[in-house]
């Protein structure tokens, strides 16, 4: 194997004196990394390698770009590889490469043989080890910026001091394109041992014009008014951080620069600024972390509202610790679009909350879906958070002040709360965790019946009947005949089949005709037909019931063999297809056959039958069968059939040749 490239980048000019710009000889080692062919071939060059910064202070005025896959840069060690970015001071303000913001100190993206960037997440196989950022003489720049980034990307062992941009972001596309393509995701991101300290703001040098300004302090020296969140991932995918340690600020400073203190004792500043900031990311893992001196939420999840993806799913955050924070430790807000919920399947564990400044809530979730919390826990749950499930170790120990505010839809907290008046510990599981308050779906008695949801034992309900003004409480439990059925605190039916009656009814081939009683416990109507020849019962589901009890069940076309039929059987059902009442019912064949006694006034015999009559027959001086049904009307061709002076009959026949109708043809001059 060929060994990697390795560039020194003191071999290339950089001095790393903490004085001499140094961007250019380190953009050179890292260039040259693709200029060594392979052997053999001199098309093919040896995809990057590292580029070595030794012990030394490097001073870099502009961005330094990476754009192939493959180039690690590594220091001798955090603490004495140095990278030092330098801005110009115009106006009080610094310029990083001309620009205030939108740029970054080292940007890794792919770029193809025409000069932009890939069509796809190319930067891959890339790494920043063992050095650390000195970032007093800029301001809003970020320090390394990843587009796109595509697996084996790691960053570890780094350290940022006075820092007021981003640290680290990975994103899908660079924020100064209005209008971006839909690009591919990145994944495989790995940040790991980072240090992040703006304890700090005193610029040591900065030229205002041809003025050399010492001990300058940025922003008047206020380390709270950094604002850019310190690690912001966006459209990233199956990313970890581990051991990140983000202290965001100092102690508190006046708008001239100097220290604020109180009792003697200096005041800790809280910075109005976001750790962790993911949109649109999948696979999230942020664990064994620590955040401390926020304002502002120290981890943000939300929706992506700028790449090709837009929903924040499955991040597991577990292990942290939260230090003097005033603005939350965790929010999740996947925003209100659409009525979707932007963020979904978080789960929360182990983190543990410290210091004297305190949050309301530790937790804040809104606008998503399946939420789960592990935790020692001071939760808001908004109205639009569904499916929270939240494991507390204490829960709501003052009724003036509770640790879970619960405005959510389908939320469960479990957890173990302290404030009985005799110090007795004791668990309480509830759907809302309000002081003294256990709340039950409450339904109206009518609906409950027609509610297919409720099939889960042990559900628990408060039914409303507003006919009796009454509500009784009931649980869904097995029955003595096996079946779930809804019974209420004295082990009674709420729906027993007792009140439940078919009262009168009667049968044709065609439909079951009848009325009932009971009709709120009713769901369905289902007949069962016997047959004499022995073959298989007919099971059909259907009918209507109107309010006054009135029913009615075609049974034409559903597949009964009525000439076969026996006898039928008629179910009435509740929901969970219980029967409530049964009754045995005899088909009536009141079959009829008529005829028009002017019809002889043409050639023909015409006049009506019932459903079973499938052919008729013209009995005169002699039998003739024949003539043409059609809709329940017939028409018999009669001449040289009929003999006027003999009683002639038209009989009907069912499809098995029975007889089933008969009627004198009248004679009418």
């Amino acid at each position: 194997m060929i060994e990697m490239k390795r560039n020194n980048v003191k071999d290339f000019g950089a001095l790393g004196d903490g004085k001499t710009d140094d961007t250019l000889a380190i953009q050179k080692a890292i260039d040259d990394l693709y200029k060594s062919p392979i052997e053999g071939n001199s098309n093919l060059f040896k995809e990057g390698g590292i580029v070595y910064f030794p012990a030394g202070q490097y001073v870099v005025s502009k961005t330094i770009y990476i754009t192939k896959a493959g180039v690690s840069l590594e220091g001798d060690t955090a603490t004495t590889s140095a990278i030092i970015p330098k801005g110009e001071l115009k106006d009080q303000k610094i310029y990083f490469d001309n620009k205030l913001t939108g740029n970054s100190v080292f940007d890794f993206v792919y770029y193809n043989m025409a000069g932009t960037t890939g069509s796809r997440s190319f930067i891959r196989n890339i790494s920043m080890k063992n050095l650390s950022f000195n970032l007093s003489n800029i301001d809003k720049t970020t320090i390394i910026r990843i587009l796109r980034p595509y697996d084996l990307c790691i960053f570890e062992s780094l350290i940022f001091t006075n820092i007021r941009g981003t640290a680290i972001e990975a994103i899908s596309e660079y924020p100064d394109n209005p209008n971006p393509p839909a690009k591919g995701l990145g994944q495989g991101l790995i940040l790991r041992d980072i240090h992040v300290d703006n304890s700090s703001t005193v610029l040591d040098s900065l030229k205002d014009g041809n003025y050399v300004t010492f001990n300058k302090l940025l922003d008047k020296g206020r380390p709270q008014d950094a604002e850019a969140p310190v690690i912001h991932l966006e459209n990233i995918n199956e990313s970890s951080l581990t051991n990140v340690k983000i202290i965001t600020c100092g102690v508190e400073v006046d708008l001239e620069g100097n220290v604020v203190r109180e009792d003697g004792k200096t005041k800790v500043a809280h910075t109005s600024r976001i750790g962790v900031l993911t949109e649109g990311c999948q696979g999230i893992t942020i664990k064994e972390s620590a955040f401390a001196q926020f304002s502002k939420p120290s981890i943000q999840i939300q929706r992506g509202t700028y790449g090709k993806q837009q929903a924040s799913l499955f991040h597991f955050i577990q292990g942290n610790t939260f230090e003097e924070i005033t603005g939350g430790g965790i929010k999740i807000d996947g925003g209100n679009e659409s009525g979707r919920k932007g963020v979904s399947e978080i789960t929360i564990s182990e983190n543990r909350f410290l210091g004297n400044s305190k949050s309301q809530y530790f937790y804040m979730i809104d606008n998503c879906d399946l939420i789960t919390i592990r935790d020692r826990c001071s939760v808001f749950i908004g109205e639009g958070a569904m499916n929270t499930t939240v494991y507390a170790v204490d829960i709501n120990r003052l009724e003036d002040d509770p640790k879970i505010l619960d405005k959510g839809i389908r939320s469960i907290i479990m957890g173990r709360k302290y404030n009985f008046i005799d110090g007795t510990d004791a668990y309480t599981f509830s759907t809302r965790v309000v002081p003294n308050r256990f709340t039950v779906p409450v339904i109206e008695k009518m609906l409950l019946m027609r509610e297919e949801s409720q099939k889960i034992l042990g559900d628990m309900v408060l039914i409303q009947d507003k006919q009796k003004g009454t509500e009784q409480l009931a649980v869904l439990k097995t029955w003595k005949d096996g079946s779930l059925r809804w019974v209420n605190m004295q082990d009674e039916l709420i729906f027993a089949s007792k009140i439940v009656s078919i009262n009168d009814f009667y049968a044709t081939a065609n439909s079951i005709k009848g009325s009932c009683n009971g009709i709120e416990n009713i769901a369905k109507l289902r007949i069962t037909a016997h047959y004499r020849s022995g073959k298989e019962s007919t099971i059909v589901l259907g009918g209507n019931i109107n309010l006054d009890g009135v029913f009615d069940f075609y049974i034409l076309g559903k597949g009964i063999d009525v000439l076969d039929c026996s006898f039928l059987i008629l179910d009435v059902l509740d929901r969970d297809n219980n029967i409530l009442d049964s009754k045995e019912i005899q088909i009536q064949f009141n079959e009829s056959i008529t005829v028009d006694p002017y019809s002889f006034k043409t050639s023909y015999i015409t006049g009506t039958y019932s459903s079973l009559i499938k052919s008729i027959k013209l009995v005169s001086t002699k039998v003739t069968a024949g003539g043409t049904l059609t809709n329940g009307t017939f028409k018999f061709y009669a001449i040289g059939n009929m003999d006027k002076a003999v009683t002639c009959v038209i009989k009907g026949y069912d499809a098995n040749g029975n007889e089933r109708a008969s009627t004198v043809v009248p004679i009418v001059d």
